[in-house]
């Protein structure tokens, strides 16, 4: 019989779509009536406005809305309101603060129908200057999402012709041609530094742009001269990963270092530190920056604990590979504490022990994780694993069955238990679990094989046979395997049945194949 193994990565960045979080603002339902009070709020605004101020709040939250840090969307948004009440001309805040609306509705953290406050803060940019490129360009985008494609391509094409070497066209140019014109996005990014554009404006773009047209070979040297030239922590952070890649981890730390020196305190400290313990066995200096960043954490309002739960699990794994057990289990902990709803970055810390044979790492976070949210299952599966891995068969079914009772519509530890029952010599409910797991996944290759060993080991030899063939048909690679399962011994000895197997591992069978139809007396 073949165990099913399943492993999960645990991810080196905590900037993934599915991360993301806008803290309480997903449960707020948007009506007309709410999106047009909130648009009067920003036009009652003070008639003596701070246009310095104005901007200083603007560019902080475009900042922020760069760096994309979980939950920091809140602190960004809150903003930008505040720049369009204290300069209610403020163009670049109306605009930045409807594509923010935009990018969360996107994401799944708005409702759709806040896509209204989105088109009221675009109608309100262009009537301020209908004539600026960015709120033209706003205003076809809205056009295009609402189905008008037409007019949002003539308007596109007319600002385009009217203000050809406007820094606000180099900078969409920058955006529209990064993936399919690389070169042509490069060329306008640069005409647009020229012209005062900030980095935060085109350097995920323009670092894309390089990404797509530069050979791997050159691109970190090619990355390197353009952070060079235009100081960016994206563009150093983004230098820093194709050194990596390269497996120049001297440059990377350089490059890190920079993009950190330049702001990049959280995303490239946490890349850094990653590569310092996993790669270079650096572990003091990974703890050292990890804890930093924790406490760079705790320096942010809106900031989503899942964040601290990333961290805290790679700070766990640095601490084990500096053979400080106590410590690892203790980050661990808090790794599960800090985990919200998902669990996904605990859920990877765990494979990731399960890796290098270390789960007992987890006892206190998994008990910890069973008293406060008993309705969790992995506490339960590891356990589970662990119990079996030791030979405590009973104790590792009833976690399996607690598991079972919280997710039963979960093949894999219907399979899993059914492995336990084999090990403990338990055949009939070993095949029962399995005849479960297929019923919820039907044809998967290795469940019907070892149906088919615990068929045979329960002495139905033709039942057997059939299954076998069927996990055959499923996946070829499991004939090599059945040819030295000691399973198959009894249909291997047995003059009647042998000759069958025989031809099943020879691959000598096809639709009018069959085995013996009844079992001899």
């Amino acid at each position: 019989m073949k165990n099913r193994v399943l492993t999960i990565t645990l991810y080196g960045t905590m900037f993934c779509k599915s991360f993301i979080v806008y803290g309480e603002q997903g449960s707020y339902t948007a009506t007309k009536d709410t999106l047009v009070k909130d648009m009067e709020l920003i036009s009652k605004a003070d008639k003596d406005y701070n246009s310095e101020s104005s901007t200083q709040l603007y560019l902080t939250a475009k900042r922020i809305i760069v760096d994309s840090l979980p939950g920091e969307q809140v602190k960004a948004e809150k903003l930008l309101i505040e720049s369009i009440r204290q300069n209610p001309k403020n163009i670049n805040a109306y605009v930045a603060l409807a594509k923010l609306i935009q990018s969360q509705v996107a994401q799944g953290n708005k409702y759709p129908q806040e896509l209204h406050k989105s088109i009221t803060l675009i109608n309100q940019a262009y009537e301020i200057d209908p004539e600026r490129p960015k709120t033209r360009f706003a205003s076809a985008d809205i056009l295009f999402y609402t189905g008008q494609v037409k007019s949002a391509e003539d308007l596109y094409l007319d600002t385009m012709t009217r203000f050809p070497n406007h820094r606000d066209t180099y900078i969409e140019k920058t955006r529209i041609y990064s993936e399919k014109n690389p070169q042509e996005s490069i060329r306008n990014a640069e005409a647009a530094l020229k012209l005062g554009a900030s980095t935060d404006d085109i350097s995920q773009y323009l670092s894309s742009a390089l990404i797509r047209s530069t050979k791997k070979e050159v691109l970190a040297n090619k990355l390197k001269s353009y952070a060079q030239k235009y100081p960016d922590r994206w563009l150093w952070h983004k230098t820093a990963l194709a050194y990596a890649n390269n497996r120049n981890y001297k440059e990377a730390t350089n490059a890190f270092e920079k993009a950190i020196t330049l702001g990049n305190d959280v995303e490239s400290r946490l890349q850094l530190a990653v590569m310092q313990y996993s790669i270079e066995s650096k572990n003091k200096k990974a703890i050292e920056n990890l804890n930093k960043l924790i406490t760079i954490l705790g320096e942010k309002e809106y900031i989503s604990t899942t964040a601290y739960s990333l961290v805290y699990a790679h700070l766990s794994l640095a601490y084990f590979k500096d053979k400080k057990n106590e410590e690892a289990a203790l980050a661990a902990t808090y790794a599960a504490k800090s985990s919200g709803e998902s669990k996904q970055f605990y859920t990877s810390l765990v494979a990731e022990y399960k890796k290098i044979n270390a789960l007992y790492i987890l006892d206190n976070s998994l008990n910890y994780l069973i008293k406060e949210e008993p309705s969790f299952e992995l506490p339960y599966t590891v356990f589970a694993e662990i119990n079996r891995n030791n030979k405590k068969y009973g104790t590792a079914i009833e976690m399996y069955d607690k598991a079972i009772s919280l997710e039963p519509k979960r093949d894999d530890l219907f399979a899993e238990r059914a492995i336990t029952y084999y090990k403990s010599s338990s055949y009939e409910n070993a095949l029962e679990d399995f005849e479960a797991a297929l019923k919820l996944r039907p044809h998967t290759a290795i469940y019907l094989y070892n149906k088919a060993c615990m068929l045979a080991l329960l002495g139905k030899k033709a039942d057997a046979l059939k299954t076998l063939k069927l996990a055959f048909i499923e996946d070829k690679k499991l004939i090599e395997l059945a040819r030295v399962d000691s399973d198959f011994a009894s249909i291997k000895s047995d003059n009647l049945y042998s000759s069958q197997f025989a031809s099943l591992i020879l691959e000598d069978f096809d639709e009018k194949w069959s085995v013996t139809e009844s079992e001899p007396q």
